[in-house]
C-alpha cells in the first residue's frame, strides 16, 4: 500500500478557490464598511470641538462679568486659552463683529487634517449676541449650511 487513499489528501485543508472567496468577501464588506465607519468617527470627534467651544464660552462669559466687554483673543491678552482641542483636531478662535465687543462674540472651530473630511461639517461657529445664540456650520468658513445639514452638524 504505497499510495495514501485520497480521502486524506483533499481533507487536510482549504482550497485555493475556498480562500479566494473569504477574500473577496472580507474585501467586499471592507469596501461597503469602512467609509461608513469613518464617518461614525469623525462625528464622534467632532464632540472634541463642541467641547471647545462650550469651554470658551463659559470662560466668554466669566470674563464679561469682571470687564466691559467680550474678549477679541484666545492668547494672553484674551481669554489666555490655547487656540487648538484638547486633541488636536480642530484650531479654535474667537472674535467680535466691529463695536459690539460689550454685546456679542463668535466662537468657531475649524477641522484640521483627518477632520477635515468631516463635510459638511468642517466648521463650527457660535455666535452669540444680545438675542440670543445661533449655531452655524459649513464645509468653510461661509458657514453655508442649511437648515438640516447645520441640525446634523450640531446634533441638535
Amino acid at each position: 500500500m504505497l499510495n495514501p487513499p485520497l480521502r486524506s489528501l483533499t481533507s487536510r485543508g482549504f482550497s485555493l478557490m475556498e480562500l479566494l472567496v473569504v477574500l473577496a468577501i472580507v474585501a467586499l464588506l471592507m469596501t461597503l464598511g469602512l467609509p461608513s465607519y469613518q464617518s461614525h468617527v469623525r462625528k464622534l470627534r467632532r464632540a472634541e470641538a463642541l467641547e471647545a467651544i462650550a469651554r470658551i464660552q463659559q470662560a466668554q462669559e466669566r470674563r464679561r462679568a469682571d470687564q466691559p466687554r467680550y474678549a477679541g483673543s484666545l492668547g494672553s491678552s484674551g481669554l489666555n486659552l490655547p487656540d487648538s482641542s484638547t486633541g488636536g483636531r480642530y484650531r479654535l478662535s474667537v472674535g467680535s463683529p466691529e463695536g459690539q465687543e460689550a454685546q456679542s462674540y463668535w466662537v468657531r472651530a475649524t477641522a484640521l487634517a483627518e477632520q477635515a473630511l468631516d463635510q459638511p461639517c468642517a466648521v463650527l461657529q457660535v455666535d452669540m449676541n444680545g438675542a440670543g445664540t445661533v449655531y452655524r456650520s459649513g464645509p468653510d468658513s461661509l458657514l453655508a449650511n442649511g437648515a438640516e445639514d447645520n441640525r446634523r452638524c450640531w446634533n441638535l
